[in-house]
């Protein structure tokens, strides 16, 4: 990831920070051209050269399918006609200690816009998430928009990353499944998680939003970007 993303993403960090988006705000960074959406119900993240980090249930019925990239104009990120071909996916071997519920997608042609991963933790830290999807009640048409999350994150060994909901919203928008979780230090941001859902057995006043927290598959992703998205 060159350094200017970087600085470009943490000048427009402290105002989303500032204020606090409930139920979505339309991305309007340049950096958040990172953000892809995958076939016609998920959103996932560009990632190594030519590769796309996204949830695997996104692509368990298809998985030789295509993602959108997105178009910059007017100083917002919008759909595109750009689609890539998916060439092949892989996922995880099971684990009753880490997250499956991740995929990688190979794509046809590379692309210039990945994010850096990492493994640190972010346990109480504060997070901000990205997705394509409809807003609301299917009333208004799909847009990439970004949530600057007021709860912390915690950790759930059993689960992943969690993030108290205020309000038990669903997420950002609906079919936002694979977006990706960002966090950021100084002048460096990053992908920790993978959208999976809601954590289950809450009540829709009491509702957590779930990652895949990419640590628990660290090994898993470096061995798989090193031989097929570089």
């Amino acid at each position: 990831m060159k350094i200017a993303l970087f600085v470009a993403l943490s000048a427009v960090w402290m105002p989303f920070a500032a204020q606090a988006i409930v139920n979505g705000r339309h991305a309007t960074n340049r950096f958040f051209q990172g953000v892809v959406r995958v076939n016609d119900d998920c959103t996932g993240a560009l990632i190594g050269n030519k590769c796309v980090l996204t949830a695997h249930h996104c692509l368990a019925k298809n998985r030789r399918g295509e993602v959108m990239l997105p178009d910059f104009k007017e100083s917002v990120v919008l759909e595109s006609t750009n689609k890539v071909k998916i060439v092949s996916s892989t996922g995880p071997d099971w684990s009753d200690k880490r997250c499956y519920d991740m995929e990688i997608a190979v794509l046809a042609q590379p692309h210039n816009n990945g994010y850096n991963l990492t493994k640190n933790s972010v346990q109480g830290e504060s997070l901000g998430v990205a997705g394509w999807g409809f807003i609301g009640d299917y009333t208004i048409p799909k847009a990439l928009q970004f949530l600057q999350y007021t709860s912390k994150a915690r950790l759930v060994p059993s689960e992943g990353v969690t993030i108290p909901v205020p309000d038990g919203v669903s997420g950002i928008a609906f079919r936002d499944s694979g977006g990706p979780l960002f966090t950021c230090k100084g002048d460096e941001c990053f992908v920790v998680g993978v959208a999976n859902g809601k954590v289950e057995g809450l009540s829709l006043l009491n509702t957590q939003h779930l990652w895949c927290d990419v640590r628990s598959n660290w090994d898993w992703i470096q061995a798989t970007v090193k031989a097929n998205c570089l």
